[in-house]
């Protein structure tokens, strides 16, 4: 009987709460889908809009902003949605868009700063990763034939050979310092395929002494540099091959870090928050109007 008494009490405050929480659809007026087209139109064909775009898409923060935005965009439609829903009653509207805005600015500048905190982890996680499976990722490369600088490379040594002045082959060893310059440990920081500034050094100074003992001999200068370069080259393609991945990592890592911010802790922790600061503040001045 207990139990049945619980059941039927439990369906009578649903349904009571169905009568009285309006339902909210996403359906953008009209005049707003036609406002933002006619004015995005106008925008994109701005010449500081394209470098906009071109210096926002250099950003290591690309996903992060977009998601930033979609979130933004959704809850200014919402919080609209609210102002112009007729079944909402005119004084409570405020309180509503106010915790809707409280609960965006707090979760948008939560997910940054976790996202930042997680991303130092998640990159000395990969780090740790990459450092084991080094030779599977170099073996990949080769395989898939992605290391195409190092025969580059040393076609262009081998027509350096063939005019061997003091400033072709500084180019070369310039060009090799480039292209490795990716790979190269900086500091005290190990990371994955790096080399140090030393063994780069180490290599160019030897890619010159083979041309230079080589000069005229194309092939000869070509196989005695083979072995300066190997190491290096190698490691650049696992780089390479391993970069292909990490993007999607990131995303992953953003993606879900946002999604925990804005749809658990958010309507956990921050709307009660901000349902008592509005309400404190409503309250307030429902008692002063009264008075």
């Amino acid at each position: 009987m207990r139990i049945n008494n619980v059941s039927y009490n439990y369906q009578a405050v649903k349904q009571q709460q169905n009568r009285t929480t309006p339902a909210f659809k996403a359906n953008v007026p009209a005049p707003v889908v036609n406002g933002l087209s006619t004015f995005y139109g106008k925008v994109a064909s701005q010449d500081w809009y394209t470098k906009f775009i071109k210096s926002f898409s250099k950003s290591n923060k690309t996903f992060t902003h977009i998601l930033a935005a979609e979130s933004c965009l959704l809850s200014g439609f919402y919080m609209l949605t609210t102002l112009t829903n007729k079944k909402i009653k005119k004084e409570q509207k405020p309180q509503m868009i106010i915790n809707d805005a409280l609960t965006l600015g707090v979760s948008t500048a939560g997910a940054y700063v976790l996202d930042d905190k997680v991303s130092k982890m998640v990159s000395k996680m990969s780090d740790n990763y990459f450092l084991k499976h080094q030779d599977f990722y170099i073996n990949q490369a080769k395989a898939a034939a992605e290391n195409v600088q190092k025969s580059g490379i040393l076609d262009s040594i081998g027509e350096t050979a063939a005019n061997a002045t003091e400033d072709n082959i500084k180019a070369i060893t310039d060009k090799i310092a480039q292209q490795a310059g990716k790979i190269v440990a900086k500091g005290k920081d190990l990371k994955a395929f790096e080399i140090t500034s030393d063994k780069l050094k180490a290599v160019q100074e030897g890619v010159s002494n083979a041309i230079t003992a080589n000069k005229g001999n194309s092939e000869a200068a070509k196989k005695a540099a083979m072995s300066f370069i190997d190491d290096v080259y190698d490691k650049l393609a696992g780089k390479i091959e391993a970069d292909k991945i990490i993007p999607g990592i990131n995303k992953i890592k953003t993606l879900v870090i946002f999604g925990i911010i804005y749809r658990y802790l958010s309507p956990v922790i921050m709307t009660p928050i901000a349902n008592k600061i509005s309400a404190k503040f409503f309250d307030k001045k429902d008692k002063t109007q009264k008075a």
